[in-house]
């Protein structure tokens, strides 16, 4: 049987095997990072999602479509590319929370509610408003969860 020595100087200057080593160290930190990066990209791309269905909801109200509710499901459909019975079909965390409200002002007092149906001064219509405001939540892969939320607000009058 060979007697094996145990070089220390000589196993230092051998660099065999160093790439493995360099790769086994380097490798879980990129692959992280990777995962991080596709996460916060799914996250903008959840957003803009969300940007873009509430953009779809206030061209409904721009071509005359008053029913706040059928707003709100417009904007639930535009988000997820289901409507009406086909809702049942779409995960529950995809849909996102969508609130649609009506409100009305006098063109000479900007930010002051009136009636819609009143008539401002000089026998002058309301100006009438719609504001969209959705939210969802993302559940991140590595980054915390946290809720999308965007709004809008149009004027139809």
């Amino acid at each position: 049987m060979r007697n094996f020595k145990i070089n220390v100087k000589a196993f230092a200057r051998d660099k065999r095997g160093s790439s493995a080593v360099e790769f086994a160290v380097g490798a879980p930190v990129l692959l992280i990072g990777l995962i991080i990066v596709t996460d916060i990209g799914l996250a903008v791309s959840d957003r803009m999602n969300l940007d873009q269905s509430v953009r779809a909801g206030a061209e409904f109200a721009m071509n005359s479509v008053e029913d706040e509710t059928l707003l709100e499901d417009m904007v639930k459909s535009a988000a997820t590319g289901a409507y009406g019975t086909q809702m049942g079909d779409v995960n529950s965390s995809d849909i996102p929370d969508v609130d649609v409200t009506k409100s009305c002002e006098c063109p000479d007092a900007s930010g002051v509610a009136v009636a819609c149906d009143a008539l401002c001064v000089g026998d002058v219509p309301p100006s009438i408003y719609y504001d969209f405001a959705a939210s969802k939540d993302y559940q991140g892969i590595f980054i915390p969860d946290f809720t999308l939320e965007t709004e809008m607000k149009v004027q139809v009058r």
